[in-house]
């Protein structure tokens, strides 16, 4: 058992650095490096690439924030409008999701020919699980996902007393297994969708599961939002490996 202890915090005059910021940033800046050397040796132009993750990354808070207000948390909400452009607080992986997957078609559509799109989207799909570790990190040192209660070794000890699944802690564990296959599947060229693809579909089945031990999700039809994302997540990640199967591979 992981006992109760609270988020790690860093006084900075009037500021306040608290762990889980800390750890999102790293988890940005992880990600974009890997990005940046994924996608030099696809041959991309280095400026586009930053813009590429400049949409991206706009895009995923803005919609991590608003899905957080709007369909998580909608009672709330109504309380208290304002809450909408306070985007500091409140994220919801799945919002960050799509609206990182706004962003980045609107960049696509606007800056990158049609015929050169797809790698793009590859190195940032590759780059995803290594960043993704460290956002899940900070999630688990907020614990701020709390599951039922639990026997289970890895279970943290949560502010009410009781024994819990952290299922940030848990996420952020089966993370380093999808970074680790990337790792070795990265060393061999790979056609260009094929990242997405397997991450979209490795990810959907254990947040489907996770997402039953959630003691404060709203559902709607006895599912979690992020279920009926997961839903959509393995429908798309299938139909991504079978259209783009026969595309040329890019260098590993």
């Amino acid at each position: 058992m992981i006992p109760h202890f609270e988020q790690p915090e860093l006084h900075l005059g009037p500021f306040t650095v608290h762990a889980f910021g800390a750890l999102v940033a790293t988890a940005v800046l992880v990600g974009a490096r890997i990005v940046e050397r994924r996608a030099a040796a696809a041959g991309l132009p280095a400026r586009d690439v930053r813009r590429f993750l400049e949409w991206t990354l706009i895009g995923g808070f803005a919609g991590a924030h608003l899905v957080d207000r709007l369909v998580y948390f909608p009672g709330e909400t109504m309380r208290d409008p304002l809450s909408l452009f306070r985007f500091w607080e409140s994220l919801s992986s799945f919002g960050g999701f799509l609206g990182g997957t706004v962003g980045a078609l609107l960049f696509l559509r606007r800056h990158v020919p049609a015929g050169s799109r797809w790698p793009f989207v590859d190195s940032f799909a590759y780059a995803f699980p290594f960043g993704w570790i460290f956002g899940r990190t900070g999630c688990f040192v907020a614990f701020d996902h709390p599951g039922r209660p639990t026997s289970f070794f890895l279970g943290q000890q949560y502010r009410d007393g009781v024994v819990r699944h952290n299922l940030g802690l848990e996420e952020a564990l089966y993370t380093v297994l999808i970074a680790a296959l990337f790792f070795v599947l990265g060393r061999r060229p790979r056609y260009a969708g094929f990242f997405l693809g397997v991450f979209m579909v490795l990810y959907a089945p254990f947040r489907f599961a996770a997402d039953f031990l959630r003691i404060v999700d709203v559902r709607y039809g006895g599912l979690t939002p992020g279920q009926w994302g997961c839903i959509a997540l393995a429908l798309g990640g299938a139909a991504i490996l079978i259209v783009r199967r026969g595309a040329p591979a890019t260098a590993a």
